[in-house]
């Protein structure tokens, strides 16, 4: 009987998740992000929320959106947050990267 109760339980957790989602979701764009933070009241509501929207651009390797986020924040929010910061030189350093990779790509595809 507790097992099954527990498969239940389970069942209704899943189903849960499935049906809000799970967490926020990602903004159409950074600019997008920027005006919902707006409408919250507290700078550390903003700054939250963006940050989590950075992440998630991030995670979806659209470095340029977390880059324009995390920018905002360091400029009008947060001058001092580590979290923007340390967003901002990963998101920064994949940029680059990509760069670099599509460069070379160029160069070998024009050799013959």
């Amino acid at each position: 009987m507790t097992k099954f109760i527990c498969f239940l339980l389970a069942c209704f957790i899943a189903m849960t998740f499935v049906l809000v989602g799970c967490g926020p979701q990602k903004e159409e764009s950074s600019q997008a992000a920027i005006t919902a933070a707006k409408a919250m009241e507290t700078a550390r509501e903003k700054v939250d929320y963006l940050i989590g929207q950075a992440k998630a651009f991030y995670n979806s390797k659209d470095f340029q959106e977390t880059i324009d986020i995390t920018q905002y924040i360091l400029r009008y929010l947060d001058r001092d947050s580590q979290a923007a910061k340390a967003l901002l030189e990963k998101a920064k350093d994949a940029l680059t990267s990509a760069a670099k990779g599509a460069v070379s790509d160029v160069r070998e595809r024009m050799r013959f």
